[in-house]
């Protein structure tokens, strides 16, 4: 797995993580304001049933007059059994303030006492709300009946006192019917879940899409990084390559010089050694010839850029001069390979002979190879100079050959391996860097089954020294 796609599966855990934080956060708090919106409705049901206590013993005060003294049982529970003809009670237990039994209606109804917790409540004179969702009726009456007859109940325990006192008097446990509880629960279970899903949603896009942003941006960033790594090692690839072609013109300009008698002295020994018996051999020998002679030629031109550049010698050629040049420099590859070459000079600006040459020899190896790749007998390289818009010097070498392949194409200007004969595999990567000199451009425009074509820019403000430096 690449760095990209780690980084992107470290993106898509991050924000899974996010969510599914946000999701129990959320569920946390909804359960908290459900338990505490319960609670909120199951005290308003005992405040409401305390308040109508309280309202009916002051309108029996108001009738009879205050009593002033603790009221017997008797009157506790003819209190408690007057509150619960309210409606949806089904049953009514009056316990004294010891919390034993003083009346149960109906007679079976079994409930249990207040628990130690809910003591201290009542005795605050606060009512105590129990609510059980899953009641059975038979148990409640004292029946032995099917545990499927269940439903809801709400059990309210009112403490008995007078409005005006702080006593507790006597408790009255009240069961009353819990379908509207119930259903008013389930309402809000409802409401609950519908707004916790909403708020989820919310959250969840905000924080996704405010996450993934930073997320994105850092992997724009990382992007960015990488790429610029990668200019920096080719960079690094070009610098080399510079390093190796200088120290290998500064060899060439040693040597070239002693290469000139040996050259001329092998002409001479084909010439001599040539047999006439045979036409083939005349044949072979005649390619010798000329390949001895291509070897002096190209020698006499490096010597000759030497000698100019040592001597100070200055002067301009123009495109179509040094078109013709690449032209007559081709001529051997053209003929053997049956290739029509032509030339098309437009308007175009001098180069000075340092240039000249430079450029020379990238459009020669552009052409040969050209040469080389096209159909013999069939093939066409076409030769272009002429002026951009911009005012640079444009050079172009188009053919009708086959196209380079993606393989090719992905590795144009590295040192390799050549699949020529005798080829070092370096050609285009000492022209690119040429053309880097000359503080211009080699690109390769197009490629494919209609041919190829190569582009060389020069600046019009560059006036670069030659490439190669006599010791």
């Amino acid at each position: 797995m690449n760095k990209p796609t780690r980084l992107a599966t470290s993106a898509r855990l991050v924000l899974a993580a996010i969510v599914l934080v946000l999701a129990g956060t959320i569920a946390g708090i909804t359960g908290w304001l459900r338990a505490d919106l319960r609670a909120q409705i199951l005290r308003r049901e005992g405040e409401s049933l305390h308040a109508v206590m309280l309202m009916q013993q002051t309108l029996e005060s108001d009738r009879t007059g205050p009593t002033g003294a603790q009221r017997d049982d008797e009157q506790l529970v003819i209190l408690a059994l007057q509150i619960s003809r309210l409606r949806g009670v089904i049953g009514v237990q009056v316990l004294d303030q010891r919390g034993q039994s003083i009346h149960t209606m109906p007679t079976t109804l079994e409930r249990p006492t207040p628990s130690d917790r809910e003591w201290p409540t009542l005795r605050a004179l606060a009512p105590v709300v129990r609510f059980l969702p899953h009641a059975s009726l038979g148990a409640l009456y004292g029946l032995d009946n099917d545990a499927s007859e269940q439903s809801p109940l709400l059990e309210i325990l009112v403490p008995l006192h007078q409005p005006a006192s702080a006593t507790l008097e006597g408790v009255a446990h009240y069961v009353i019917e819990g379908q509207l509880i119930a259903q008013e629960f389930r309402s809000l279970d409802q409401g609950l879940i519908w707004q916790a899903s909403l708020v989820w949603a919310l959250a969840a896009s905000v924080s996704v899409g405010g996450v993934g942003f930073v997320l994105r941006r850092l992997a724009h960033a990382n992007s960015a990084l990488l790429a610029r790594t990668e200019d920096l090692l080719q960079a690094n690839r070009a610098l080399s390559l510079a390093a190796k072609t200088s120290a290998l013109g500064a060899v060439t300009a040693h040597l070239v010089h002693g290469l000139r008698n040996p050259i001329a002295g092998l002409e001479a020994f084909i010439e001599e050694q040539r047999p006439a018996e045979s036409r083939q051999q005349n044949s072979a020998w005649r390619e010798a010839e000329a390949t001895a002679g291509r070897m002096r030629s190209m020698v006499s031109e490096v010597i000759t850029l030497l000698q100019e550049e040592s001597a100070g010698t200055s002067y301009e050629l123009a495109g179509h001069e040094i078109l013709a040049t690449v032209s007559q420099r081709i001529a051997a590859v053209s003929i053997s390979q049956q290739v029509t070459v032509t030339i098309e000079a437009n308007a175009s600006d001098s180069l000075t002979n340092n240039q000249a040459g430079l450029v020379t020899a990238i459009l020669v190896n552009l052409a040969q190879n050209a040469c080389e790749a096209v159909s013999a007998g069939r093939g066409q390289v076409k030769l272009i100079a002429g002026r951009l818009s911009s005012g640079s010097q444009e050079f172009r070498v188009e053919d009708n050959g086959p196209g380079l392949s993606a393989e090719a194409v992905a590795e144009l200007f590295r040192p390799k391996q050549s699949r020529k004969p005798g080829g070092a595999g370096i050609g285009l990567a000492i022209s690119r860097q040429l053309a880097i000199h000359l503080g211009g451009s080699l690109e390769l425009v197009t490629t494919g089954s209609a041919g190829t074509s190569w582009q060389l820019v020069i600046p019009k403000t560059s006036s670069p020294s030659a490439g190669i430096t006599t010791p």
